[in-house]
């Protein structure tokens, strides 16, 4: 009986401690596990996009890098993982551990970056929208509204530069310009406003609006110069603006909070601190790129039209009147408070 005794006795200890080795690392909690760790990233862009050689490819090896080659990368660029209105749902679902997103196609699931980012004039520059916001994003209540809601953690953030107004046939000044026009924007924002112009918004994804344009589905569209040019439409257009900053959009990258929470913490603190770092380096790459790219546009004969003074003070009093009257059909707290803070947190990366 005795022997009997002790064999169960040490059964049972092993079994503990064979338990608690195993649910080490199960919340991140192995803060040196060395665990071969591959995750998953899709995004939308093809790899000859600005935000491959700018962004993703560099926090993929970074990270690689910092963590002496134990996490490496699945890449899954130009939609292969699946569409880019899909991808953030795809990485709440596990489909990918990693996933671009933009806030534009989730007013819904993501209803204060997609406001506040697509408010026209909110913002002046790139590095001033994204690391504003990067920083709210890990903040209450924006971290739990539009992100750890929707099962997903942000990493990254870009506001890209101020979109500005691109034309096939004619050139727009003042708001009363985009009358009878056809201009593809994004974001429930941005369609109010145009539609109060007497213009009709035209709503599709960033890897078809070369086809779009092409075709006649819209005759303007509402987009940053960056991506006028990442996605050839320099090639189709005629008059641009400057000066216009008709709204922006929240872009980034986010993973899937399980396997975020699941990872080791050296890991976790890497992946957060490439995050921050890819955030600054991208958004001070697209202001200088953007100015790059309208001089280019303007040297290949493209009417970059700069607006007056007294032209941006029509938008500027066009935007007053559409920003008061949509937050106040939102009716969104967060919302608001947060645009406030916006504000106040901007002044410090101006």
């Amino acid at each position: 009986m005795k022997k009997r005794f002790t064999l169960a006795c040490v059964c049972a200890f092993l079994l503990i401690i064979v338990t608690a080795c195993n649910g080490a690392g199960a919340e991140g909690s192995d803060s040196t596990s060395q665990e071969q760790i591959t995750l998953k990233f899709a995004v939308s862009q093809p790899e000859t996009h600005t935000m491959h050689t700018e962004t993703f490819k560099p926090f993929m090896d970074k990270v690689t890098e910092m963590t002496d080659g134990q996490v490496t990368f699945e890449y899954y660029p130009a939609e292969q993982l699946g569409k880019a209105a899909d991808l953030l749902e795809l990485t709440s679902d596990g489909v990918t551990d990693i996933g671009i997103y933009y806030a534009s196609y989730y007013p819904s699931k993501m209803p204060i970056t997609d406001g506040l980012l697509g408010l026209p004039g909110i913002y002046s520059s790139a590095y001033e929208g994204s690391m504003t916001y990067h920083e709210l994003s890990k903040q209450s209540s924006v971290l739990e509204s539009d992100y750890l809601n929707n099962g997903v953690r942000p990493l990254f953030i870009l506001a890209p530069p101020p979109s500005e107004l691109w034309t096939i046939g004619k050139e727009i000044k003042v708001p009363e310009d985009l009358k009878g026009m056809k201009v593809r924007v994004t974001g429930d924002l941005l369609n109010k406003a145009v539609t109060s112009l007497g213009a009709s918004p035209i709503n599709i994804a960033l890897p078809e609006l070369y086809e779009g344009l092409e075709r006649g589905v819209f005759d303007s569209i509402n987009q940053n110069p960056v991506s006028i040019s990442d996605y050839g439409l320099g090639e189709l257009i005629k008059y641009g603006t400057d000066g216009v900053s008709f709204g922006g959009v929240s872009a980034g990258f986010v993973i899937n909070e399980k396997v975020f929470k699941g990872l080791p913490e050296n890991v976790q603190e890497i992946l957060v601190q490439v995050g921050d770092e890819v955030t600054e380096s991208t958004a001070k790459f697209y202001d200088d790129d953007s100015q790059r790219v309208v001089q280019g546009f303007r040297e290949d004969g493209i009417n970059v039209y700069e607006l007056s003074e007294d032209e941006k003070a029509e938008w500027h009093k066009f935007y007053g009147e559409i920003e008061e009257n949509w937050v106040k059909k939102q009716n969104n707290p967060d919302l608001e408070s947060t645009i406030d803070t916006f504000r106040k947190e901007a002044e410090k990366y101006k």
